[in-house]
């Protein structure tokens, strides 16, 4: 089904000898030729630093020219867009733990990517890799849609389920625990079997929590003979690690998630320099999600610059007041664990780790925030932690790019690459808010406006009244089909 946002994105000019012309870009690539971008500022994505931007020539999805003088740009038929002085231009942002999945009616998480992935797009996060799914098939169906130019959002990395026990949510703890949709006893055979089917269907990474040592090794092995990459979700609900981060490390694990000890100082943080150097050694990215384990604490703190936009009214109005009455929840993690969390990503940069940091939300909804706007709350924790702006830049782009294995389709500003780009309003290099501070967002080529996104999304996400919960509701399918009988 076609989308309902249809022409009115952004209105270029469109210049024939010396007339100009007023037109309207499409919600699909445009088939008319040329898009001139002039004026400004670029940051790369590459370089430490911004310069002043000349000219970007991109043709239909692709960056095809740099740096191309006023004479140059002398291109009939071209649609052309004329920033400001103040502006910058960014390469697409990137989040690495995107998730789609909400409980609105304390019946577990569900995905929502339709309206979720326009608000992300509208704050410049043009590619999102979704952490772990409950129902992967809806993910699917909304990539599909938006790659044949059917509906808008960022381009969809599926992560496909969980692999290992949190495939049945909290029903679980630790690996141990039972779950029917990943069983105490599953075979090797079967896991290699999952592994092969979710690539088959284009997942690129998957991620593994609650699994055991055995298990992860096994997925680890089958996920990189299927070219794809893992991430972990390492320490269970009992503060202890299923799978040690040393251990998954040596097993060849990509990414890591959360923490890299399991103290807030003293002897359980004993080891961080120990891992920071195994990371580094062994080029494993991190993905810290300050905002979100830090995120009660931080919004209490800095309430004015973490919370921004009203983002309540993206949800329906039963939904509002379910989340009314549900009120705020408990701080993640205490003030000492958070301080660790920064202490472990510090140390990883300083140690020479800059480039292995990567940018990921971690916010399935329970609360009236989302994803798409938490996202510059992690840029924001991010430089709360000491990390400069460009660093955390990098990690919101060619660093994330990098650790998804597509650095040589997007993450920077190239030739050559796919034309996604941010124009945002001042200099986030110099105040990392002015990445939220969005003009307009190209992905694929395709110019949107990030206020019309936004006026698509109000009051759609969650049911529309008590009779419309069975969508927002998790449903756990065992993993095997004869045991679906007695499960249901």
């Amino acid at each position: 089904m076609k989308h309902s946002i249809r022409l009115v994105i952004y209105t270029f000019t469109l210049f024939v000898g010396l007339m100009q012309v007023p037109v309207l870009a499409q919600e699909t690539k445009t088939e008319a030729g040329l898009l001139i971008i002039r004026g400004g500022w670029l940051f790369d994505g590459i370089s430490n630093t911004r310069r002043p931007n000349s000219g970007i020539v991109i043709r239909k999805n692709k960056i095809v020219s740099l740096n191309v003088t006023a004479q140059q740009l002398d291109i009939p038929y071209a649609s052309v867009i004329e920033l400001a002085e103040s502006e910058t231009i960014l390469p697409g942002l990137i989040d690495l733990h995107a998730h789609y999945n909400l409980d609105l009616v304390d019946k577990g998480r569900v995905e929502e990517v339709v309206n979720n992935g326009i608000i992300f797009l509208a704050n410049g996060v043009t590619s999102t890799w979704s952490a772990g799914e409950f129902y992967p098939e809806r993910v699917i169906a909304q990539r599909d849609l938006i790659e044949a130019g059917d509906a808008i959002g960022p381009r969809l990395f599926v992560s496909g389920p969980y692999f290992g026990a949190f495939r049945c949510e909290y029903q679980v703890k630790v690996a141990a625990d039972e779950c029917l949709a990943w069983p105490n006893d599953i075979s090797e055979e079967e896991i290699r079997n999952e592994v092969d089917k979710w690539a088959q269907q284009g997942v690129v990474s998957i991620k593994i929590k609650q699994a055991t040592p055995g298990e992860a090794k096994i997925i680890i092995e089958q996920a990189h003979k299927n070219g794809m990459t893992t991430t972990g979700h390492l320490a269970n609900y009992d503060v202890e690690y299923d799978v040690s981060l040393r251990d998954s490390i040596l097993m060849g694990i990509d990414r890591i998630e959360h923490q890299l000890t399991l103290g807030s100082g003293g002897p359980r943080s004993a080891e961080m320099h120990q891992m920071v150097e195994l990371m580094i050694k062994h080029q494993v990215y991190y993905d810290a999600n300050l905002q979100m384990y830090g995120g009660i604490n931080l919004r209490r703190e800095h309430l004015a610059e973490m919370v921004w936009a009203e983002e309540a009214k993206y949800f329906t109005p039963y939904a509002q007041t379910l989340l009314e009455r549900r009120g705020p929840p408990a701080p993640e993690s205490d003030e000492l664990e958070f301080s660790q969390r920064m202490v472990e990503l510090m140390a990883l940069y300083k140690a020479g780790g800059e480039n292995l940091l990567i940018v990921g939300t971690d916010e399935p909804v329970y609360t009236n925030l989302l994803p798409g706007f938490a996202y510059h709350r992690e840029l924001l924790a991010m430089t709360y932690a000491g990390l400069p702006p460009v660093a955390v830049l990098k990690a919101a782009t060619i660093n994330g790019a990098t650790a998804l294995g597509v650095a040589d389709k997007l993450g920077s500003v190239e030739v050559g690459k796919l034309a996604d780009l941010v124009v945002v309003k001042g200099n986030p290099l110099d105040d990392i808010k002015a990445a939220r501070n969005i003009r307009l967002v190209v992905k694929n080529g395709v110019v949107y406006e990030p206020k019309t996104l936004l006026l698509e999304a109000e009051g759609k996400i969650g049911p529309a009244g008590p009779a419309d919960h069975a969508d927002w509701e998790l449903n756990v399918q065992p993993l095997r089909a004869q045991a679906s009988a007695s499960y249901k």
